[in-house]
């Protein structure tokens, strides 16, 4: 079977609806640990896993079950396989008034029939690639347009074939029959509107700026409205040819068209990467010929009594043109794989427009309206089948193994055929549920071992269904023989899980019905679990490093001592910034439990931790002001425990110290030890000296004579980088007289020690 079922068929809502909503409508409440046993040491906080949304049943595998966007569970409809095609797609879908079903297929081009419980015979075949659109007269002949040359096909309900029209266009993406029994034609690759008269003459209707025009409708006052590419806009054109936009997308391509009772057109999206269509051949010129090959042989069903050659003469002619924006060689996109969402949009006759429905990583092929006004859609890339209704909620009915649906029709039995492209195959969707369908949830990590609580579900059972629950436990993330068995909970809507303690659990859901005209419909799964307590885990402790702050250099002055204020070095915060510690932690408890964050110091040769803070913030950070701290080496302890919600027999904790302790230092420099004075011959100014501190590296001497621009001091080792430093001074040449130098010496931390040397020149 094609379908992996998704969202259940719900032809018959209205009715079903009624029939639920007098039916079992048990909502119940999540039970707790009251009759748990616990074989170990656990939390106290009963952990509760819902699942009541489309996001989270999505995340599951189903068989025969389809997913509403409100989120419910319901069995799907019945899906048949059409046999007989033998196509890679299957592009367009037609019914006549007959009730049989035609296909067009490629490649190569062919059309089959569908009658009654039968498969598919094939009726026609052509020397073209594809038949892209087909469509069934009034007249009970049926159309055939076909790519790449532009050729429309007749085949008679007598079973006759001809051909009734060819155009000088690559490819015939749709038609429709107005009331005067023309055929509308969408063509492309010159975005040409074409009527055609019953006799098969063709006349241009309309001359659009587009490359495709892809999909047309007609509403009850036969105008016409036309889907494009590659500006996505939707024409609206009258009798007579004249057109405007009614509506102009965002998105690139409006791949399909579909129309309700009310005249709101709905317009599907196909933007995105994709795949081209094949090269179309050079326009042929008038009376040029071409030779179809019958592919009939005898005795095979459906002989339509075709000539083993027909020859056709084109029974019009009409000048080609090129469009400044024509692509060369391959042309329209149809099938790839999307870079953003696509849309439908419902659009007034006035050209106001909404978006209904929304779809990731795929494209909208096809739209149908059914006898109710519910629309159901196909889509490619990400394959699907779905209804949507007329409050804009939607299910999606299946999803489809192969690559791509592009083509879909509601019989006048309600019956959905949808038709597949990459695996050429047409499905009929039934208006009657499956008798039995699946659910398996997706695994649960509890992230430890867990004992388990109850298992209960809200759900709506008519008469003659039901609903079965059913969960497995286990300690691999894969479900595999070393789980649990499935543990039957029954049909009560809740129950005890009796499955053994273990990390995972996956609960399954059965759906059943004896009567193929209702579902069962599941709306909510809860259950609860008790989880071994684990201690939290501390992912990271530290204190934040200082970074530097770079300043703008000193101006030179003229002035007083006073104004030879201290400069920092560039790179370096001043004191009292570097002096706020910023403590930063990030903590995760396995059991989710609310911690109890502590953060203490104490000093090296101190025995009792100082409470700094404390904090309920798993993610978070502490400024510690140490601007009044003696010096010191101290030490930063973090300790997190789940006491809030555990008993102390129970609750765990974890702590960490930081492996470096942390250097207070608000001190200023010494400056050690005589300071040497002596004056070159030529005027310098030689000062010599040490400076130390008890706990930061000195880092940088400047000095400033005469409170002009302060200058850099000399390491004597080379570099300022110890606990002890001498450092020279070299002025430049000075006059006869006395001046003022002033020295500062800055440690890491920020501190400043300044001296004042009086140096005469003689």
């Amino acid at each position: 079977m094609f379908l992996t079922v998704n969202k259940a068929y719900t032809y018959w809502l209205n009715n079903i609806m009624n029939t639920i909503l007098s039916s079992c409508n048990q909502v119940i409440a999540i039970f707790l640990f009251s009759s748990l046993s616990i074989p170990f040491a656990n939390a106290t906080t009963t952990h509760t896993w819902s699942q009541s949304t489309e996001y989270d049943f999505k995340k599951g595998d189903y068989q025969n079950i389809s997913i509403h966007s409100k989120g419910e569970l319901s069995l799907s409809p019945q899906t048949e396989t059409i046999q007989g095609i033998d196509n890679t797609y299957v592009w367009s879908i037609a019914q006549d008034e007959q009730s049989r079903i035609f296909i067009g297929a490629g490649d190569p081009a062919t059309v089959y029939s569908i009658k009654d419980n039968a498969g598919a015979a094939e009726i026609f075949r052509s020397p073209e690639l594809y038949v892209q659109s087909i469509i069934a007269g009034k007249d009970g002949n049926i159309y055939a347009g076909t790519a790449p040359r532009g050729i429309i096909y007749k085949i008679s309900k007598e079973g006759e074939c001809s051909v009734f029209c060819s155009l000088p266009v690559s490819y015939i993406w749709d038609m429709e029959i107005d009331s005067n029994f023309n055929l509308i034609v969408a063509t492309g690759d010159e975005g040409l509107l074409f009527k055609i008269s019953p006799e098969g003459c063709p006349d241009i209707l309309f001359d659009s700026p587009e490359t495709n025009l892809l999909d047309v409708v007609l509403d009850k006052n036969n105008n016409i409205y036309v889907a494009t590419e590659p500006n996505g806009l939707i024409y609206k054109i009258d009798n007579n040819g004249n057109a405007h936009v009614l509506y102009d997308a965002e998105e690139e391509e409006i791949h399909c068209l579909a129309i309700d009772y009310s005249g709101n057109i709905y317009a599907g999206t196909a933007s995105g990467t994709q795949m081209a269509m094949p090269k179309s051949p050079m326009a042929k010129t008038v009376g040029e010929t071409t030779v179809i090959a019958s592919p009939f042989k005898e005795g095979k069903a459906w002989d339509l009594n075709i000539p083993d050659e027909l020859t056709v003469t084109k029974t019009a002619y009409i000048q080609q043109k090129t469009h400044p924006s024509q692509r060369s060689g391959l042309q329209h996109k149809t099938i790839g794989s999307p870079f953003k969402p696509n849309y439908i949009y419902k659009i007034t006759e006035e050209g106001f427009a909404e978006k209904i429905f929304e779809i990731e990583q795929a494209f909208i092929f096809d739209m149908v309206f059914d006898a109710e006004g519910n629309l159901f859609v196909v889509t490619g890339n990400e394959s699907a089948i779905y209804k949507i209704f007329s409050d804009a909620s939607f299910i999606r009915i299946a999803a489809a193994e192969v690559g791509q649906l592009l083509c879909c029709r509601i019989t006048d039995r309600n019956e959905l055929y949808v038709g597949s492209g990459n695996e050429g195959r047409v499905y009929k969707i039934l208006p009657a549920y499956e008798k039995s369908g699946t659910f398996l949830s997706n695994v649960l990590d509890t992230s430890s071992l867990s004992s388990w609580g109850n298992i209960s579900w809200s759900c709506a059972e008519p008469p003659s269904t039901k609903i079965t629950m059913a969960t497995r436990t286990g300690n691999s993330e894969k479900p595999d023989a070393t789980w649990s068995d499935w543990s039957l909970s029954g049909t009560s809507p809740w129950a005890k899980i009796t499955n053994s303690p273990a990390r995972f659990i996956q609960y399954r859901a059965t759906l059943q019905t004896e009567n193929a005209a209702i579902s069962p419909s599941l709306k909510r799964v809860s259950l609860s679990y008790l989880p071994k307590n684990q201690p939290p885990n501390i992912i990271m402790f530290e204190i934040e490093k200082d970074i530097p702050s770079p300043q703008k250099p000193s101006q030179a002055k003229n002035g007083s001592l006073a104004e030879a204020t201290s400069q920092l070095p560039s790179s370096q915060k001043p004191h009292h910034e570097i002096a706020q510690k910023k403590i930063l932690w990030e903590i995760e408890d396995p059991n989710n439990d609310t911690l109890q964050i502590t953060v203490s110091y104490k000093g090296m040769d101190e025995y009792t931790w100082k409470i700094l803070t404390k904090s309920n913030q798993n993610k978070g950070s502490y400024t510690w002001d140490t601007l009044r701290l003696p010096d010191g080496r101290y030490q930063i302890k973090l300790e997190a425990g789940d006491y809030p919600d555990n008993p102390p027999e129970t609750a765990l904790s974890s702590e960490a110290t930081l492996q470096q302790p942390l250097i207070i230092d608000n001190s200023k420099p010494i400056i050690a030890g005589p300071i040497t004075v002596d004056v070159t011959p030529e005027g310098r100014g030689i000062i010599t000296g040490s400076a130390q501190d008890e706990y930061s590296e000195i880092v940088k001497v400047q000095y400033a004579v005469d409170g002009q621009e302060w200058l850099p001091a000399n390491p004597v080792d080379g570099i300022f980088d110890s606990l002890r430093e001498s450092f020279r001074i070299t002025t430049e040449p000075l006059l006869r007289g006395n001046y003022t130098v002033v020295i500062n010496v800055f440690d890491l931390a920020g501190n400043i020690a300044v001296k004042k040397i009086v140096l005469e020149v003689k």
